[in-house]
């Protein structure tokens, strides 16, 4: 392996030397050096076809030459199906966990992420798959059992390696599991390490709430400021306005809530009207004046929305149109329904403080990350 990363390290500084910019940071520029390492990879499997460095590799490379993932598993499946009798259990859980995220989360994934765990597999990348898969499935479909797993793995990544992403990724599901104290421990701990991060300070905070420690989540939120952190630079690491706003709502803070949003936020977030916590807190604020006025808008831009849609030439068949009409009679039906229960005095309507693992390249050799 140490021969083909080199042979990458000279065509990434020969790329650099000549546009003065990061490898890869343009495709179309790009393209003629990677097609240089896809022959040089092939080059290595013509004289011995059992390369497994090789053929990994060469699968990472033609992904980013923007080859099918269909085309990029294959290329593993063939050699593994060609060699199968000659590989060890560690070759095998290599291309096994290679090939499941060229299958892109589908139960072909799963699949070959089992047989690679069956195997015992020593690589990392094994068990942050499982754990991404399972824990993506919890998200689609709500499943206790589904986030048991991604805990269960994620768990197993935190132990091989101790790094920030998995610790981090295995606290996440205590946290969404409502194992709220030790997920908070496991924060906390990471907050000691990785000072002011705001994702961590935000984490505590909800576990804070959840915990019944108002005072306490106020004092964190306090802290978290909105977007990129300058500090630290993974995907987590990206904060939205409304991850912070939507904890004071959880918290009976209405006041807080909405002041947090300016009228150009509103308008972007809210006008539509499927927020009905939004309308609810005004409502519950005795904020008539705006709560009415956003009424009248949504009531407005709904009825000339069923007139365009009504005089729009732009469709295929008269069926499309009326079909177009009625999702937006249906949409301001909902919204009146919406705004008849919250004067009605509803319960108060929920949403859910979220949150998400780092997810990564689970690729064992991706030119682009471990390279």
């Amino acid at each position: 392996m140490e021969e083909i990363k080199s042979y990458w390290y000279k065509l990434q500084k020969e790329y650099e030397n000549k546009y003065n910019e990061k490898f890869m940071k343009d495709f179309e520029k790009s393209k003629g050096y990677l097609q240089k390492m896809e022959g040089y990879l092939q080059k290595r499997l013509d004289n011995n076809p059992l390369d497994i460095d090789a053929v990994c590799t060469l699968a990472s490379v033609r992904l980013n030459l923007r080859y099918a993932e269909s085309d990029c598993g294959k290329l593993l499946k063939d050699f593994l199906d060609k060699f199968f009798n000659s590989l060890d259990d560690i070759q095998k859980s290599r291309l096994y966990t290679n090939i499941a995220f060229y299958e892109d989360n589908s139960p072909l994934c799963l699949k070959y992420l089992n047989m690679a765990y069956k195997l015992k597999s020593p690589f990392i990348e094994t068990y942050r798959g499982l754990g991404e898969y399972h824990f993506s499935q919890y998200q689609d479909n709500d499943s206790h059992n589904s986030l048991s797993l991604g805990k269960k793995y994620y768990k197993i990544a935190m132990d091989m390696t101790g790094s920030y992403e998995d610790t981090f990724s295995y606290a996440v599901c205590l946290y969404e599991l409502k194992e709220y104290k030790q997920a908070k421990d496991i924060f906390t701990d990471l907050l000691k390490q990785y000072k002011n991060r705001m994702r961590l300070l935000l984490s505590i905070a909800y576990c804070e709430i959840f915990l019944g420690n108002k005072e306490s989540a106020k004092r964190y939120l306090d802290q978290v400021k909105p977007d990129e952190d300058i500090n630290y630079f993974l995907n987590t690491d990206n904060i939205s306005e409304c991850d912070i706003f939507d904890a004071y709502y959880v918290m009976d803070e209405y006041d807080i809530f909405l002041k947090y949003l300016n009228d150009e936020d509103v308008y972007t977030y809210y006008s539509i009207s499927d927020w009905d916590y939004y309308f609810y807190a005004l409502w519950i604020n005795d904020e008539m004046d705006f709560f009415n006025k956003l009424v009248e808008e949504n009531r407005k831009y709904f009825k000339d929305a069923v007139k365009e849609a009504k005089e729009d030439d732009d469709y295929e068949s008269t069926q499309d149109r009326e079909e177009t009409v009625k999702a937006w009679e249906r949409d301001a039906c909902y919204f009146e329904e919406m705004i008849s229960r919250i004067k009605s005095g509803i319960k108060k309507p929920k949403i859910k403080l979220s949150l998400y693992p780092e997810y990564s390249c689970y690729l064992t050799d991706c030119v682009v990350h471990k390279f």
